[in-house]
């Protein structure tokens, strides 16, 4: 990371599912500094808020679908940055800390900001995914799942 002159630095936590089902995996498209991209579902943290919770609640915002939550997958751990708090000028340093969990689809609501975040949920087939433009964390996740499973 390039040398920051004005350095604020946090710590930013987030909490998200894989969903796989008859090869396909539930995904939402974030956009970024390269356009849309596939993303796993979740979103970050609220203070005092367990991870198993924050991910049920973000996947519920930002799908509509009711998820069961499962093992823990993995945590990944990178670095980036955003923009500083309130009241402080300057980037921040950012250490982005995402807790992945695999789960399953229970159930559909419909909720009001269903697509708040982005263009929506879809299942995506697990071929046509590896053609297609993903966020790292997806590969990660898809690595986790696989190693995960007993030979």
């Amino acid at each position: 990371m390039p040398h920051v002159i004005n350095p604020h630095r946090g710590v930013r936590a987030s909490a998200h599912v894989l969903c796989l089902e008859r090869g396909r995996a539930l995904l939402t498209r974030r956009r970024g500094s390269h356009g849309l991209a596939w993303t796993l579902p979740g979103g970050p943290l609220d203070f005092a808020e367990a991870p198993a919770d924050a991910a049920r609640r973000e996947v519920l915002q930002s799908t509509g679908f009711v998820v069961e939550i499962g093992a823990l997958l993995g945590v990944d751990s990178s670095r980036g940055s955003g923009t500083a708090p309130v009241g402080r000028r300057g980037p921040t340093d950012l250490h982005l800390l995402k807790v992945v969990y695999a789960a399953r689809v229970v159930g559909n609501l419909v909720v009001d900001d269903v697509t708040a975040w982005g263009s929506g949920a879809e299942w995506v087939d697990l071929g046509s995914l590896m053609d297609g433009r993903r966020v790292e964390l997806v590969d990660t996740a898809l690595a986790w799942a696989w190693s995960a499973v007993p030979v």
